[in-house]
């Protein structure tokens, strides 16, 4: 068994086909920044929201996880068409899954 959110991540054709890749890539990014961080669930959630700022939509994300419990809270404006999704991405062991929680 590799390290927990390793190489082999894939995606589920429903968050292909709805969520842009700046968001995928984002998401992925703060899953390592969270493994840096130390202990890692193999459930990751994302609750992606909209913002609007001074006009300007904003791509807001809740990031959290059970065990140890933990929660982060971003906002992005560098996020073409930002989403109101909820997000799970699941460590198998094998390889990591982005998907939305009704594709489980």
């Amino acid at each position: 068994m590799g390290e927990m959110f390793g190489t082999n991540r894939y995606l589920t054709k429903g968050v292909a086909h709805e969520v842009g890749v700046d968001i995928q890539l984002l998401l992925w990014m703060l899953i390592d920044k969270r493994k840096k961080m130390g202990a890692i669930d193999y459930l990751q959630i994302f609750e992606l929201t909209i913002e609007t700022h001074q006009g300007k939509q904003l791509q807001k994300i809740v990031h959290s996880q059970e065990v140890p419990s933990r929660k982060d809270e971003y906002l992005a404006d560098v996020i073409l068409e930002p989403l109101n999704r909820k997000i799970w991405v699941i460590d198998s062991g094998e390889y990591c899954t982005m998907l939305f929680p009704q594709e489980y």
